[in-house]
């Protein structure tokens, strides 16, 4: 069921409807503000879309470099997970052979 939502980002205002609730929306809206006024001070007078534009760009890239490094701390974990399973079985044949 979707509920209504009530947002504001950079002075304004937004309805959405959704399956959040208005607690995380807030989060959701106040973390692009927080984009979109620091891409402000770097660009002093931009349009409202270009700010918009830069703060989607700067969010992705931000999600693009935490999937890298979600991809390399998986890739070491299935190498340990690999070793440490073979550490084991060694010890179990080792302790079978006795």
């Amino acid at each position: 069921m979707s509920k209504k939502l009530h947002i504001e980002i950079f002075g304004r205002q937004y309805d959405l409807k959704g399956q959040s609730d208005q607690a995380y929306a807030d989060q959701l809206a106040a973390f692009i503000d927080e984009k979109m006024r620091e891409i402000s001070t770097h660009s002093p007078g931009s349009p409202y879309s270009k700010l918009a534009i830069l703060s989607a760009i700067n969010i992705a890239h931000e999600l693009f470099q935490l999937k890298d490094q979600q991809q390399e701390i998986n890739t070491s974990l299935d190498g340990i997970t690999r070793t440490l399973i073979e550490n084991i079985e060694t010890e179990v044949r080792s302790f079978h052979s006795k």
